[in-house]
């Protein structure tokens, strides 16, 4: 905008109307005054978002003679340069540090044999699957390992945890998993970290027990202790216990007389852990515990400026249209809702985009 007069012009107003897409800036107060001869510049910018017609209309008000109120049209419309498939796979853990602890009481026999049944499969799983592992084994009565430490370059290790496991069930009735479980990792026990637990392993504990948790602290306490040592994505708390029933029904009892393990339950509910009936044929199941972890992440950066909306999502090609939005400052897909995600399927975001303008 320039003064061609031989006196001031005086800008008194800008009034702009515009499509979202465009925006208008400056770096003055109004009134502005230019002297004769003296200009000033009004930037507008078209970041392109849809691919529809954009427009704009700046109104100019000053005390120019004759022409107090002037219009300025502008209008932009994107061309989209082509299509783009971003891939990305979750970061897999191949390392795992496994803490069991076993009910040591008196009617934990039968438990404890299928739990040493089915451990070979256990350690089979884990080597099949390439995982680099250490495990221990403590009883719900001690904190002190009942063997030393298992790990992957033994190539009798499914045999040593399978005699590990049979504890004897010569321990306290007063079953405290998670107390012994804290004594263990915590920086004192015997399983403190740099002794059994590494910075780049994943952490699962594995509680089997046919009675609940009788710590004397909170779920939470015990929570907020684990996440001392592992980032959430890091830490897995899995329950062999009691299942609660649904429903009283009037037949006969059932066989199994364990109770429902619902203080374990709870804090493998929270750290994304499983959970396994311990009166059902559960020893099968053991090798679920051992399946790969992944790192799923929640920001998926693009490698093109994207068209907000063209964004599409897809896991092994099947469309995610929940749990997700479309970040234009970052230019990144965030996830709100990752439970769709196990981490082994292939996220693919397609998307449209635009080159830039020189």
């Amino acid at each position: 905008v320039s003064s061609v007069g031989t006196a001031p012009l005086v800008i008194e107003d800008l009034y702009y109307v515009n499509s979202p897409d465009l925006s208008m800036s400056f770096d003055y107060k109004l009134p502005l005054v230019l002297e004769p001869g003296e200009e000033t510049i009004i930037s507008f910018e078209y970041s392109e978002d849809d691919l529809f017609e954009d427009n704009g209309k700046l109104y100019i008000y000053s005390n120019a003679l004759g022409k107090a109120e002037q219009r300025v049209d502008h209008y932009g419309q994107g061309v989209s340069a082509g299509s783009q498939i971003d891939v990305f796979e979750q970061e897999e853990i191949n390392k795992a540090d496994i803490l069991f602890v076993v009910d040591n009481s008196c009617s934990m026999s039968e438990e404890q044999e299928d739990l040493s049944l089915n451990a070979e499969n256990f350690v089979s799983t884990l080597v099949s699957n390439g995982i680099d592992f250490r495990i221990s084994v403590i009883t719900t009565d001690s904190a002190s390992p009942v063997i030393s430490m298992i790990t992957s370059d033994r190539h009798d290790a499914g045999i040593a945890l399978s005699d590990a496991v049979r504890v004897g069930t010569g321990g306290s009735m007063v079953e405290q998993g998670q107390e012994r479980a804290m004594e263990a990792l915590g920086p004192l026990g015997a399983l403190s970290p740099g002794r059994f637990q590494r910075e780049d392993a994943t952490l699962s504990v594995v509680v089997v027990s046919d009675e609940d948790d009788s710590s004397p602290l909170t779920n939470l306490e015990y929570y907020d202790f684990f996440m001392t040592l592992k980032d959430p994505e890091m830490f897995l708390f899995h329950s062999v216990v009691g299942i609660p029933k649904e429903g009283t029904g009037t037949g006969p009892a059932p066989v199994c007389s364990s109770a429902d393990g619902d203080r374990y339950i709870d804090q493998s509910s929270v750290t994304d852990g499983i959970v396994l009936d311990i009166c059902g044929p559960w020893g099968a199941s053991l090798t679920t515990l051992a399946n790969p972890v992944y790192i799923v992440e929640t920001v998926y950066p693009l490698t093109r400026e994207a068209i907000k909306s063209s964004v599409e999502v897809f896991l092994d090609g099947y469309e995610v249209d929940y749990g997700w939005d479309y970040d234009d400052v970052t230019n990144s897909v965030i996830f709100t809702d990752t439970s769709m995600i196990v981490g082994d399927e292939s996220l693919q975001i397609i998307y449209d985009y635009v080159e830039e303008c020189s």
